[in-house]
């Protein structure tokens, strides 16, 4: 099992006392949201006995160390991308209107909607509530998973848990993020206007998929299919589409994650005076997950080989 020093503690601990300030919430909620802890005793301990023998255990100091980690790991730049999601976040709980954010897989839905959810948390302005719909298939899992999201998850029919979600909403200050939602197939996508009815004037919705979402809305209500068109009519304006990265901005990333080497960056460019490594550069993978592939792909090779091949009994 690991060790830590006096100093790795101190220095996570202070890590992680930041992070949560920032974010804005509660130590609890931090402890839960965040490192996944459930026992909200974990995180108090951290805070006010991290020095103390015995308090905070190792699978406690693991787990903070890899929530630094992974938070540190990659950076984000203001793209244009970024900017609309952001913008259709702004507009949306504002005017407390549901809000369709097109893109293709790759273009950064994920990223800008969580990265929005921490900005908000640090300026503690209102709740931001995230769903991930992409497991959902059925909508019995999509409103139970959403139930769960709000807090407010109580067993039911459909009809009686939006009944319950509603006074839930009612009582907070909140956007609400639905994220993967092309997740919901066929005739299943029109659950999201029950999830708009009833939350009609109390908060904004923010919707993200692929176009596949958009798609089968229009081609539903083209054919008159039951509850297409009524589902179609309740998103406010057009869907905001997203675009492919451009060539400044994946330069733009590279550079905010470090590398900024010529040669490294001319082959993750694709500028490299050698054909053959075009297959190593972001423009086979035209994406904001081409780009992190790439910086993934530099890091590895930075790394080098932990394994100790001496002595080895094969």
């Amino acid at each position: 099992m690991k060790e830590f020093s006096f100093e790795q503690k101190q220095t996570l601990r202070d890590a992680i006392i930041s992070m949560q300030e920032t974010s804005g919430l509660s130590g609890n909620e931090f402890s839960m949201k965040r490192l996944g802890f459930t026992n909200g005793s974990k995180f108090s301990h951290v805070r006010n006995n991290w020095d103390k023998a015995g308090m905070v255990g190792i699978d406690t100091w693991e787990a903070i160390e890899k929530y630094i980690e992974s938070s540190n790991k990659y950076k984000g730049v203001a793209t244009a991308n970024l900017k609309k999601v952001w913008e259709s976040c702004e507009r949306a709980y504002e005017l407390k209107k549901a809000i369709a954010v097109v893109g293709e897989g790759g273009l950064g839905k994920t990223f800008a909607l969580e990265s929005y959810k921490r900005h908000i948390e640090s300026e503690q302005r209102f709740k931001v509530v995230y769903f991930d719909a992409s497991m959902v298939r059925t909508n019995k899992q999509f409103i139970a998973g959403l139930m769960e999201s709000l807090d407010c998850y109580k067993t039911g029919t459909i009809s009686s848990q939006l009944v319950e979600m509603r006074k839930q909403v009612t009582k907070m200050n909140l956007l609400i993020c639905i994220d993967e939602v092309s997740s919901m197939q066929g005739h299943n996508v029109t659950i999201i206007k029950d999830i708009m009815t009833a939350f009609k004037d109390l908060c904004g919705i923010v919707f993200s998929g692929t176009p596949y979402f958009v798609n089968n809305l229009n081609k539903g209500a083209s054919r008159d299919r039951h509850l297409f068109s009524e589902t179609r009519d309740r998103l406010f304006m057009l869907p905001e589409f997203l675009e492919k990265p451009t060539e400044k901005e994946a330069e733009a990333i590279f550079t905010a994650n470090g590398i900024t080497d010529k040669a490294t960056l001319d082959i993750v460019m694709g500028r490299s005076k050698h054909k053959e490594l075009i297959a190593r550069s972001w423009l086979t993978k035209k994406t904001f997950r081409g780009i992190k592939d790439c910086i993934d792909m530099v890091r590895m090779t930075e790394m080098g080989s932990k394994i100790n091949y001496n002595n080895l009994n094969l």
